[in-house]
């Protein structure tokens, strides 16, 4: 019998050999500290919560369960981290521009408020986009006062196209797959002297663009490490893959905090866009042969990219490609909560819990990742519902609903903790 998913245990996992080959991406990204202090400081940042599901850790038979989650990062209008990555990106290059134009180096406040409006308006900032990357790149172009021109190709759902378009970009829509975007949207930054705004490297990210956006991601995963109650207790990693940059930035970050005594790092892709997968079989960057036909639609990529596979070489410990209707079984557990705090999971966010899920029942499944009642997990839910249509559609239930329901479980267990607390004190 044909499983429904594939697994590869990667052979250059934390060998001598691979670090080295990572070491010149890892030295460029060293110090993010700078874009997490500078984010921190905006008016719309607050750290986003790591959920604590222990209902759901009971069922799969597992310690601990933990979802970094992300459904209301700048709001629900946005809802996913790329909201870090390029925004900073942005800031950083304007913050360039002006200076140059001016002599003086202005802050993201000066920025914001409009003061150099007329050098910024100028300038223009591209990529080619699945729809998360895009809508970043379209708010930090708002926020900070320039022009965004987004890419997608013909796979993008008609509502991400129009909630770029919300935001004041300008949405291309081209005949072709994700790759082809890509090409189209270089091609014209080339030749109109715009900006490529990705976190994509061929350089190891020297190129300061591809590290402003990696180094801003550092704040959801820094938020995590400092959320986390016990991390050398933390066994297992889940991450889904995409290009591979926001794994090499989660793994990267756990291994910089931890340095010895890592856990698995466990990289997760939908079986027709598996080129992580594909790489560490054939230890080089090696493009997926899938058609990229998913409902993973975030993760739809074809190739990945050559830095951040120099980080997942080294660190990445398990890639696996999985169905589309795990992550469909997982978003509606995770939004029905099931006695935990229910979620909003986008279908790009959930393949950890359809694989956790999976597990529950898969013998097979569950000896290959080594899960077992002493394992505790880090879930990293990087998207909220980024399409509102599609995701009711697949739970049932609008994000709104599943956000209400949230807030009542927070309600109610605040109350049943003031109940229990002011039962102790009388009691004493």
């Amino acid at each position: 019998m044909k499983l429904a998913y594939a697994h590869h245990a990667n052979a250059y996992h934390l060998t001598s050999h691979a670090e080295e080959a990572a070491r010149p991406a890892i030295e460029n990204l060293q110090g993010w500290d700078e874009a997490v202090s500078e984010i921190h400081t905006w008016p719309e940042y607050e750290p986003q919560p790591l959920r604590t599901l222990d209902a759901a850790a009971v069922r799969i038979g597992v310690g601990k369960v933990y979802y970094k989650d992300e459904s209301e990062r700048f709001g629900r209008g946005i809802a996913s981290f790329k909201a870090l990555g390029a925004p900073y990106a942005v800031a950083r290059l304007l913050i360039d521009e002006v200076e140059g134009a001016t002599g003086k180096r202005p802050t993201t406040e000066e920025l914001r408020s409009g003061e150099f409006r007329s050098i910024t308006e100028r300038v223009t900032v591209c990529v080619a986009t699945d729809g998360n990357q895009g809508r970043g790149l379209a708010y930090g172009a708002k926020v900070f006062g320039c022009r965004c021109v987004d890419y997608i190709h013909g796979h993008v759902s008609a509502g991400r196209k129009e909630a770029m378009e919300r935001l004041g970009a300008i949405v291309i829509r081209i005949d072709g797959e994700y790759e082809a975007s890509v090409a189209r949207a270089k091609e014209d930054a080339r030749i109109n002297g715009w900006h490529f705004v990705s976190s994509t490297s061929w350089d190891n990210f020297k190129s300061p663009i591809a590290r402003h956006v990696m180094n801003a991601y550092m704040v959801m995963v820094e938020e995590a490490l400092d959320q986390i109650p016990d991390l050398r207790s933390i066994t297992h990693v889940f991450m889904q893959g995409g290009v591979g940059s926001i794994a090499a930035a989660v793994f990267l970050g756990f291994q910089q905090r931890l340095k010895f005594a890592l856990p698995r790092f466990v990289v997760i892709e939908p079986n027709e866009a598996d080129c992580l997968l594909q790489s560490a079989k054939n230890n080089r960057p090696t493009p997926s042969k899938g058609s990229l036909k998913t409902l993973m639609a975030g993760l739809a990529c074809r190739e990945v990219s050559p830095a951040a596979w120099a980080i997942l070489e080294w660190l990445g410990s398990d890639y696996l490609r999985i169905p589309d209707f795990w992550v469909e079984d997982a978003m509606n557990a995770l939004a029905r909560g099931d006695g935990d705090i229910p979620v909003v999971s986008g279908e790009s966010a959930a393949g950890g819990m359809g694989v956790l899920l999976k597990a529950a029942s898969d013998d097979l499944l569950r000896t290959t990742l080594s899960l077992n009642g002493d394992s505790q997990i880090v879930l990293f839910g990087c998207e909220g519902a980024t399409d509102p249509t599609i995701y009711e559609r697949i739970v049932g239930s609008s994000p709104d609903a599943v956000f209400a329901r949230q807030r009542q479980f927070r309600d109610q267990t605040s109350t049943h903790r003031f109940q229990a607390g002011t039962r102790a004190f009388l009691i004493r």
